[in-house]
């Protein structure tokens, strides 16, 4: 009965029961459905709680009490939020009365933290105190778990984040004077902690005078080995730092020379692109240029035009991309790059341009949009034209409807013969035929005496559309993987051209540039602007350069080249003829190419991995992709590991763990463990996945799947579990932080009611609970950019679906999301078997026909 009398005693105080309804999907009548048949499946009385609009969150607290015996009517009420419950809930599993806490007047934050230690039998009274927050406590009952001296930081002026920065470093044996002190922000001691745990210690001075974010640019250089020591002396702020760091990773020689102390780190992110793609940054490596107008001109060279007519710092960077646009369209841009015209008239004459129009004296009319109206109407002389037209004498002349072709006819008797060429050609001109007008055809007409015959006497010209730019590879350059399937029943990888091996100096492409094109005209003289052609950016990527003719690319390594993500990459590389039963570790800046097997080994390549043979017990790591030639085998005991930031790709797989960014391709998948974000493919009529979980973000394609021996094969598709577990926990924490939030700003407006600013106890308290509340906020925002990440990802998957071109053996599950369906019965068909989502279930359809759902 204390429960409810605490509740009691809770509104009574003032500690208002607040309900969370910022989340509108709470109350969905679907997910409230499926809460209520669980509590019904645990033993409630689900109509006891139908109609009382309660949250899935709410709901889900009463099947939880349910399912652990506990009397849920001490809380099952909508009115109290489902934090609040569920603090109610463990209090009587775990049978601790916090009756004397809550009528202390701790709030339910504060009461979790403090059950929580006397689950533990720990002695709560280090922490069990009103001046501290909730996580506060929590650091502190961490630090008691871990027995470390809390009494370094029980000083309640730390926050809970320079709270656990310390109890973190004492877990850790760091030394934690160097920074366990209340003015040093959390940001800065942890810094300084991960720095003191990586062997760089930092001294006083430069603690006290940079802010957290430089400190922590000197801790990643330290652990790159860059200096960026110089810099740091000249103030250089933190993002100065990471561009300077960046570019020195990346081997840029002209750092002193281009990267100024006047331009922000936005802009030196800018002059650091250029010069990572070899263009001539000197253009726009100016302190007068802000970030977006560096972005325009780095553009503009990317797209290998003439950026001399924007390169001005008058500009605005929107004026700026109307000229390159401009530019890139092969349009006259002197008849719209004044300065005077800002971006939005400059891109109304620019698009005017682009369709063949020539720009008028009175521009007012042009932006107003009346100048089109006024085009619409027909010039008097188009109406004396037409009106001739109409004669008897202008009926001789036919214009086409495109007025591409203009005929004459002659007529009958002794009135054709009274026309002359002169007269032809003059009702020609009165009827506005003005270009394309054949005096030969004309003169043959009357020589030949042609009455009454419509003969063709002037003619347009169609444009013709320039050529786009383009590149003539000189070596092989693809990120797929395509091997031989001329047998039908399985893919030979023996010959897959995986890159190219390439020297220094060894060209590897040659840029055609866009042509203009050569505008056209109709018979009365309109001219027909043609399309020019679109240029090419330059090719982006590493381990190559372009030469001074804007056209010859050259490797500037000897290694391998390859596509990686759009980008062309030469990497170094590294050959072996074997790698078996090696002790040392294997590692490579570049790519790794084994011309024969491995067996038990360990790889780590930041480029790709080729295998040539098999690979054997041994652990794979690369950047890029992963291809064996043959099979992928791993024991028991001693399982294969491969893990890519590409594709993976193998003859055979059997008792092997899979992670990759690509899809996964090969002819069978034996006893694996995979997660693959791209397809799971098994080619071949012989494709087959059997044992072992699967799991592929897009998909996954075989012949067959399970088999007799094997008694269960577990297929993910979709939203995976994971993804799905960690989206619900955000969902929950989210809520959560907005109660949480909540509670803060009651405290706020309680103390708002103190007036004296004498009073410092109540000021403290009153910057405390700012402060915490704006921590509290800012976990909210990260969580909500999360869930939007999370939400997007879920989006790209939604019609991920398992095709089984032939056979699936019965004990098969297949897992689309969070619904499930598992196969009873082994069917065979030809028709093609599909597991896909559809009206909220899993189905498994025969061709078209559904078999089974889940």
């Amino acid at each position: 009965m204390h429960f409810v009398t605490a509740i009691i005693l809770c509104e009574a105080s003032g500690m208002a029961v607040v309900t969370v309804d910022e989340d509108k999907s709470l109350y969905q009548p679907d997910l409230i459905a499926n809460e209520l048949l669980l509590i019904k499946k645990q033993g409630g009385n689900s109509d006891e709680y139908k109609d009382k609009h309660y949250n899935i969150y709410q709901l889900a607290e009463i099947r939880k009490g349910l399912s652990t015996g506990v009397d849920v009517s001490l809380y099952a009420n909508p009115d109290i939020p489902w934090n609040e419950m569920e603090e109610i809930r463990l209090e009587l599993q775990s049978g601790i009365d916090m009756s004397a806490y809550r009528e202390a007047g701790f709030d339910i934050m504060q009461l979790a933290e403090i059950r929580e230690g006397l689950a533990t039998n720990m002695d709560v009274s280090e922490y069990a105190r009103p001046e501290y927050f909730a996580d506060q406590m929590k650091q502190i009952r961490l630090g008691l778990a871990a027995d470390v001296p809390v009494i370094f930081y029980q000083d309640p002026r730390y926050n809970w984040l320079q709270m656990a920065e310390i109890r973190i470093g004492l877990e850790h044996g760091t030394d934690i004077s160097q920074y366990a002190n209340i003015e040093l922000p959390y940001m800065k001691m942890r810094v300084v902690r991960e720095s003191l745990e990586d062997g760089l210690e930092l001294d006083e001075r430069t603690i006290r005078m940079k802010d957290a974010a430089t400190l922590e640019q000197i801790h990643i250089a330290y652990k790159e080995k860059i200096d960026i020591s110089e810099y740091v002396k000249r103030n250089f702020d933190a993002e100065q730092l990471e561009q300077i760091r960046k570019a020195k990773k990346e081997g840029i020689e002209d750092v002193e020379r281009y990267f100024l102390f006047g331009m922000r780190g936005e802009c030196m992110h800018e002059v650091r692109k250029g010069l990572e793609q070899n263009l001539d940054v000197s253009v726009y490596a100016d302190e007068a240029y802000s970030w977006k107008q560096m972005r325009e001109l780095r553009l503009g060279l990317e797209h290998q035009i003439d950026v001399t007519p924007y390169a001005k710092p008058l500009y605005r960077a929107d004026q700026m991309r109307e000229i390159r646009l401009g530019i890139e369209e092969n349009l006259d841009v002197n008849l719209y790059k004044s300065m005077v015209h800002p971006a939005q008239e400059m891109r109304i004459m620019r698009e005017w341009l682009a369709e063949g129009k020539t720009l008028p004296s009175n521009l007012s009319k042009l932006f107003s949009g009346q100048l089109q109206e006024e085009m619409d109407r027909p010039a008097d002389e188009d109406v004396k034209a037409w009106q001739f037209l109409q004669t008897e004498e202008g009926r001789l002349i036919d214009i086409s409807e495109d007025r591409m072709k203009c005929y004459f006819t002659l007529p009958l008797g002794a009135k054709g013969a009274s026309y002359t060429l002169e007269k032809i050609i003059k009702l020609l001109f009165t009827a506005k035929v003005r270009r394309g007008v054949s005096r030969k055809a004309i003169e043959a007409m009357i020589e030949n005496k042609k009455y009454g015959v419509k003969t063709l006497v002037a003619q347009g010209k169609q444009p013709v559309s320039g050529t786009d730019g383009y590149y003539d590879f000189l070596i092989k350059l693809s990120e797929e993987i395509l091997p031989d399937m001329s047998n039908g029943e399985s893919a030979d990888f023996s010959m897959v051209k995986v890159f190219d091996e390439v020297k220094i100096g060894d060209k590897i492409a040659i840029y055609h540039h866009a042509t203009p094109g050569e505008d056209g005209f109709d018979v009365t003289g309109k001219v027909l602007k043609a399309k020019a052609g679109k240029g090419k950016p330059i090719l982006k990527g590493q381990g190559f350069m372009l030469l001074g003719d804007k056209q010859t690319y050259v490797a500037s390594l000897t290694g391998f080249g390859r596509i990686q993500n759009g980008d062309i990459r030469i990497d170094k590389a590294k050959i072996y003829d074997s790698l078996v039963n090696v002790k040392e570790k294997i590692s490579y800046e570049g790519t790794i190419w084994v011309k024969g097997d491995v067996d038990n080994a360990y790889i780590t390549a930041k480029g790709d991995v080729l295998v040539d043979g098999s690979v054997t017990c041994a652990d794979i790591h690369a950047g890029g992709r992963v291809v064996v030639r043959k099979s992928i085998v791993g024991n028991v005991n001693d399982r294969a590991s491969i893990s890519a930031g590409g594709l993976v790709a193998a003859a055979h797989l059997d008792t092997t763990n899979v992670k990759c960014k690509g899809d996964l391709i090969s002819n069978d998948c034996l006893n694996c463990n995979v997660s693959a974000e791209g397809k799971v493919l098994m080619l071949g009529e012989k494709g087959l996945i059997s044992g072992g979980v699967v799991t592929s973000l897009r998909g996954v394609e075989t012949a067959v799947l399970g088999s007799k021996t094997v008694k269960e094969t577990v297929i993910r598709t979709g939203v995976t579990e994971e993804l799905d577990y960690e989206y619900q926990n955000i969902l929950r924490n989210v809520s959560r932080l907005y109660s949480e939030i909540k509670v803060y700003e009651q405290q706020r407006a309680k103390l708002g009611t103190f007036n004296d600013n004498t009073n410092k106890q109540a000021l403290q308290l009153k910057i405390k609970v700012n402060a915490e509340s704006a921590l509290k906020e800012a976990e909210l925002e990260n969580l909500n950019i999360r869930k939007k990440s999370i939400e997007s990802e879920i989006d790209s998957v939604k019609d991920a679906k398992v095709i089984v071109s032939r056979l699936v053996f019965n004990g098969t599950t297949v897992k689309l999301g969070n619904r499930v369906l598992r196969v009873h019965d082994t069917m065979e068909t030809s028709r093609g078997i599909t597991f896909v989502g559809k009206d909220g279930n899993l189905v498994m359809l025969d061709g078209e026909k559904p078999v089974a759902r889940s």
